[in-house]
């Protein structure tokens, strides 16, 4: 009986819901595309592990998302799917830094290894060339063992260069990551700007502090920073306001001690969209900041 009961009440809170919404709305690209990150995250054994109670928040954040788009409610909408993407990108994050750190440890032993092995050939080499002094060897024993000797500093090389990007890929594991032809791209969906303004907020700052402490232990590291806009309002202007933003991030950036040199700013305006511009959500996807840290 009781169950039944809980079936009726259930069936009359859905009926609620349809009542309330005069049609259901087109599906939100930003709602779907959370959620499947939500799904990828929870196939992920490591980000299970590691990031259990922030897939858990997700959960509740996107499906109270759902419902508040459903009924149209934009401002709560676009609150609760923020809270559910960050909530996601906290628990990849944490599965990432987990297997990153996994990475640098079996990265460092290995290069402790090659090392060591570099060495020995190093001696090699030298005892090779005192032989020849001596006139206990001859050339061609030399070159072997030069050859060898630099073989093993290029494995060694090679090696510092993985440990050197697993250590970035730990290091900025707060921003979300991809890899392009310039180098590893970071995608600031949520630095916010106000409306028409290119003014850095006190939280925009500090969304951007993990990347300025990042370049101030990396100083060679170069980066190019693109300001992007969705297509509201007039071409020139939104070319222009992404430059100014992507010129506002540079400054905050050279304020915390990065050198201007190792800084380019670009404004790409509305020309790279990431999601239609038909939709609210499709909009704010398409606003953002993409900082690339340059391949050397």
């Amino acid at each position: 009986m009781k169950n039944a009961l809980k079936t009726s009440a259930g069936l009359a809170a859905f009926a609620l819901v349809l009542g309330a919404c005069t049609s259901t709305p087109d599906p939100s690209p930003r709602l779907l595309a959370a959620e499947a990150s939500l799904q990828k995250a929870k196939a992920d054994p490591a980000t299970m592990e590691s990031g259990r109670s922030a897939i858990e928040k997700a959960d509740a954040a996107l499906a109270a998302a759902r419902e508040n788009y459903l009924r149209g409610k934009d401002d709560e909408y676009i609150h609760t799917i923020r809270m559910g993407e960050g909530y996601v990108a906290l628990a990849d994050t944490r599965g990432r830094q987990r297997d990153a750190n996994a990475r640098i440890a079996a990265l460092n032993t290995e290069r402790a290894e090659v090392v060591s092995q570099a060495r020995k050939q190093e001696v090699a080499a030298a005892e090779a060339a005192a032989a020849v002094a001596e006139g206990r060897a001859d050339r061609s024993e030399v070159i072997a063992a030069g050859a060898v000797a630099d073989s093993a500093k290029s494995e060694a090389a090679r090696l510092a260069a993985e440990v050197r990007a697993a250590a970035l890929a730990a290091e900025l594991a707060d921003y979300e990551q991809t890899k392009t032809d310039l180098g590893v791209t970071l995608i600031l969906r949520d630095l916010q700007f106000a409306s028409g303004s290119a003014v850095l907020t006190s939280g925009a700052q500090g969304r951007l502090a993990p990347l300025a402490s990042f370049l101030a232990k990396q100083p060679e590291a170069r980066i190019q920073i693109a300001g992007h806009t969705d297509s509201q309002g007039a071409e020139a202007y939104n070319q222009d306001l992404s430059a100014r933003r992507a010129s506002s991030v540079g400054a905050y950036l050279i304020s915390t001690g990065v050198d201007a040199g190792r800084i380019n700013s670009v404004g790409l305006g509305e020309s790279v969209p990431l999601s239609s511009n038909d939709t609210a959500a499709g909009r704010a996807i398409n606003r953002r900041v993409e900082v690339t840290i340059l391949d050397q």
